[in-house]
């Protein structure tokens, strides 16, 4: 099977990482749990432009923490095709492949895809901690599964309930392997 997974909220933690930087910058401390959607804002700026600005730094970028169980569950995927696909700006691309490199050496497929289009990468299944690439990708072809990375911010509103033969909703990355065995012998 061919398996994209989204880095941001997948593979790296942004959130978190930004709202460090949001403290140390602004002063305001939030937690991850008060991230309740897609374009959640604090002091009239959005999240998701200060994470965009963020990333444009190397050295944030090269800094960023792994989510908890990533390297273990990307080993544990050997026997698939496994490949990123990000909707991070082409100006954290190097940054981010320098990234991927230290911690993920076998993801070598790279897809840059801004976010509502994931559904045009050839994969079967799609990794990503936001609905809307989710229901995209899985509304696409009857075939493909998506696995939702479950954060605060992942569900926005969507129509993902309309899909639910198709979706998997996974807390960590234990259960994503548990999601993709069970797509696995459903093949």
């Amino acid at each position: 099977m061919k398996i994209a997974v989204d880095i941001d909220g997948v593979l790296a933690d942004q959130v978190g990482a930004a709202l460090k930087v949001i403290e140390n910058e602004y002063g305001h401390k939030y937690c991850k749990n008060d991230i309740n959607r897609a374009h959640w804002t604090f002091e009239g700026r959005e999240l998701w432009s200060e994470i965009g600005r963020l990333l444009a730094d190397p050295e944030y970028t090269l800094g960023l923490p792994l989510i908890e169980g990533s390297q273990r569950g990307i080993k544990q995927l050997t026997g698939h095709e496994v490949f990123v696909v990000t909707a991070r700006r082409q100006n954290a691309e190097g940054a981010t492949k320098q990234w991927l490199n230290v911690h993920f050496p076998c993801l070598k497929d790279y897809y840059r895809a801004r976010t509502g289009t994931k559904h045009k990468i050839p994969s079967d299944i799609l990794v990503d901690d936001l609905d809307l690439n989710i229901v995209e990708f899985v509304k696409s072809h009857p075939e493909r599964r998506g696995i939702l990375f479950m954060h605060p911010w992942s569900i926005n509103g969507t129509d993902i309930a309309d899909y639910s033969a198709q979706v998997y909703y996974c807390p960590e990355w234990e259960s994503v392997i548990g999601a993709i065995k069970d797509i696995d012998r459903a093949g």
